[in-house]
């Protein structure tokens, strides 16, 4: 892994180059709200780690981060969860909870059929795909999007944005992993 100039500028949630989006292009959250990109330094002089696992399968690393995303938030009672999944009625199964890692991404003014899935993270530590639907077509409050998760869970993501998704859940609810996610 090449090292990075330390006056270049980064995502403050990852420490990674963010590209040229509005979403960095190396974890996936929204830039929009940052003033200024810190640079690698400052990044690094505020806590963070430079990102490690070098030699190790991204697969490995990410099981890792999950496990003590997991371990962090279960400790922490679990702040931050939500039913995506919906009520279980009287005859159904209850789903558990779960954190929204990566929400459901449209382009603004694009193909409405066009979207990048999002991904959640149940309590009992499974990966559940995030569809959307476009609903009210010919209505009069057209567009609505019907984000909801797929039933069957999927196999963790191998990518490095997930680790770092995760590293900033557990910091937008106030909860610390030791050694943080985004080093491992």
């Amino acid at each position: 892994m090449p090292r990075m100039d330390p006056d270049s500028r980064v995502c403050p949630f990852c420490g990674e180059a963010p590209g040229a989006g509005v979403f960095c292009a190396a974890c996936g959250r929204n830039l929009a709200g940052v003033d200024q990109l810190p640079t690698r330094a400052e990044w690094a002089a505020a806590g963070a780690r430079e990102p490690a696992g070098s030699g190790r399968p991204l697969d490995e690393r990410v099981a890792e981060a999950t496990s003590a995303f997991l371990a962090a938030m279960h400790a922490a009672g679990d702040p931050g969860t939500s039913n995506v999944f919906g009520g279980g009625g009287l005859f159904r199964k209850r789903r558990p909870a779960a954190w929204v890692v990566r929400p459901v991404h449209r382009e603004p003014g694009g193909d409405l059929q066009t979207y990048e899935p999002g991904l959640v993270l149940t309590t009992d530590g499974h990966y559940h795909r995030m569809q959307s639907q476009v609903r009210g077509w010919g209505q009069r409050n057209f567009p609505q999007f019907l984000d909801t998760p797929a039933r069957d869970p999927i196999d963790p993501p191998a990518e490095a944005r997930l680790i770092g998704e995760l590293d900033a859940l557990l910091r937008e609810h106030g909860v610390t992993a030791d050694p943080p996610l985004a080093s491992r």
